[in-house]
């Protein structure tokens, strides 16, 4: 996957644009499906879910799990 275009706004938004394959669509539209609805259920922000989801323990702040020897 690739950002091809980023486009910063003066209220401080930004558009991005994306090149990549099928897989990967598929996997952001199910993703980000997902947490949208596990955000918008539980009231957390995304950040907030990351940070919980990175103490919890089987990963660090770099999303990367300390246990593995990958």
């Amino acid at each position: 996957m690739e950002v091809t275009e980023l486009k910063e706004h003066e209220d401080g938004s930004a558009t991005y644009r994306f090149d990549m394959t099928a897989e990967e669509h598929e996997a952001m539209c199910r993703n980000g499906i997902t947490w949208a609805i596990i955000c918008g259920v539980t009231g957390l922000t995304m950040e907030r879910a990351l940070q919980d989801y990175a103490n919890m323990g089987d990963v660090d702040e770099t999303g990367t799990d300390p246990a593995s020897t990958e």
